[in-house]
């Protein structure tokens, strides 16, 4: 008997078949591209400018090819409202979600259908509101021991110039400790020297996955890539794995994520989440957490940076607010001007700056034909600059976030953490973060863009610096 193809082989056959089906149908326009590869080689070396070329070029709905592959790019909030909420069952993640698959195996990001709904009925009550709020001392008080260090550094620094950081590596460090804290109430370096820069390798091999395509051998070839990955994931998974297994064993309630987790039941108070699916949301929680917060910080220290008269604002409110003591969980909602400052900078540079769904069914958008396999782009890189929502939208205004304004707006215009059921569980987690690691942080500190550094733009998973964010450090003392 033969052997039945592989499924990567009855993908790629679906997608020709998909591909010779579709001459009779309206298709939406897009670039040629090149003879076989199409657009493969634009979405490879900036996809940024890909996506933001398209829809100059071609309008809202842009179709691109990649190999045998057809996305299509929308921009118009109705389209983007059917994709993420009115239609949402009739469509999956797309297969480039496989490579963080490997990461966080099954976990809120990855999962579909009736697991995906279990799984975030389980979850929500750890993420209400109330709960939120009883992790914001960690929050303050790991932003005050960095700024206590930065303190050091200057007092320590006897060169004519200010010291000098890279604010990426630092913020990465803080927002990593910030999630060990809450999610686990433990300092996570502490469980394992390694598990840091295990954490990053695995993040790197995630982003590599994620701007390669298809172009990467399988993750079961031993390629010293393959290895590298494979090592550091046993890291962090026998980090992750032995707090879970302690927790269990002493069944000590420590107020954290992770005891929610453990004790979250369904309806009938039967269904609890085994080991491995702790293993995977935790991990979603540890990697997505620490990332993105991270990513949304470094951009907005950039843009005051580059904004003085903004910044100057910001530290009124934050001095007016707090005067000399720390931020605390009560100053959020007063830290207005503050707030707008972080929507803006997601505006800009959103760190998921692409969302991908895959079409289960035929469907048609803006009077365009989108066959079953299809796969969706919404890019809120691009959506964000969209001059029919966004005058001047180059521009950094944090009063575009003013009630009224964002009351004016489309919902679907402004998606930093997407939109529908699938919206990302954390977004208050990480605004409430944000805004106090921020505060602390200006508090006390100006920093300042070294000139002359390459700022260019990764955009893998996340939307990184692809070569840190060095800044020069000055104490507001």
């Amino acid at each position: 008997m033969k052997d039945s193809p592989s499924p990567a082989f009855a993908q790629l056959a679906n997608a020709f078949t998909r591909r010779r089906s579709n001459h009779d149908r309206k298709l939406p326009p897009g670039p040629e591209g090149l003879p076989l590869l199409g657009s493969m080689v634009d979405v490879r070396t900036d996809a940024l400018s890909m996506f933001e070329r398209g829809r100059r070029e071609h309008g809202d709905t842009v179709r691109y090819r990649f190999g045998p592959f057809d996305m299509v790019a929308i921009h118009r909030p109705q389209d983007i409202r059917t994709v993420l909420l009115e239609r949402a069952d009739d469509f999956h993640k797309s297969p480039t979600y496989q490579g963080l698959e490997l990461v966080v195996g099954k976990g809120l990001l990855t999962s579909e259908d009736q697991f995906w709904r279990r799984q975030r009925k389980l979850m929500t009550p750890a993420f209400h509101h109330k709960r939120l709020l009883g992790f914001c001392d960690h929050m303050v008080r790991c932003s005050t021991e960095l700024a206590d260090e930065w303190d050091e550094l200057v007092a320590n620094h006897r060169g004519a110039q200010l010291p000098i950081v890279d604010l990426h590596t630092q913020l990465l460090s803080l927002t990593f400790r910030i999630v060990g804290l809450t999610l686990f109430s433990t300092e996570l370096s502490d469980k394992a020297g390694d598990m840091g820069p295990a954490l990053a390798t695995v993040l790197e091999h995630a982003n590599h996955l994620a701007v390669s395509m298809l172009l990467v051998p399988p993750p079961w070839v031993p390629t010293p890539r393959n290895l590298r990955f494979k090592a550091a994931m046993q890291v962090v998974d026998d980090v992750v794995q032995g707090i879970i297994t302690e927790r269990r064993n002493s069944r000590e309630d420590t107020g954290d994520l992770l005891s929610m987790l453990m004790a979250a039941t369904d309806e009938t108070g039967q269904i609890r989440m085994s080991d491995r699916e702790l293993r995977d949301e935790v991990a979603t929680l540890v990697l997505a957490g620490h990332e993105t917060t991270a990513q949304a910080l470094t951009w907005t220290f950039m843009l005051l940076s580059r904004h003085p008269v903004i910044e100057r604002r910001v530290v009124a409110e934050i001095r007016a607010v707090c005067g000399d003591r720390p931020p605390s969980m009560e100053d959020l909602a007063a830290l207005d001007y503050t707030g707008r400052v972080i929507d803006e900078a997601m505006r800009l540079y959103p760190p998921a700056w692409l969302i991908e769904r895959q079409a289960l069914v035929d469907l048609e958008l803006d009077g365009y034909s989108i066959p079953a396999g299809t796969l969706v782009a919404i890019s809120p890189w691009t959506i964000h600059r969209h001059p029919a929502h966004w005058p001047n939208p180059e521009g950094f205004d944090p009063d575009r976030f003013l009630p009224e304004t964002v009351a004016a707006r489309p919902r679907y215009t402004y998606l930093p953490f997407g939109g529908g059921p699938r919206q990302c569980i954390g977004v208050n987690f990480a605004l409430y973060e944000a805004k106090l690691v921020l505060a602390t942080l200006l508090q006390r500190f100006s920093v300042e863009l070294v000139s002359g550094q390459d700022l260019s733009l990764e955009a893998a998973v996340t939307l990184r610096p692809a070569h840190g964010m060095k800044m020069w450090l000055r104490s507001r003392a």
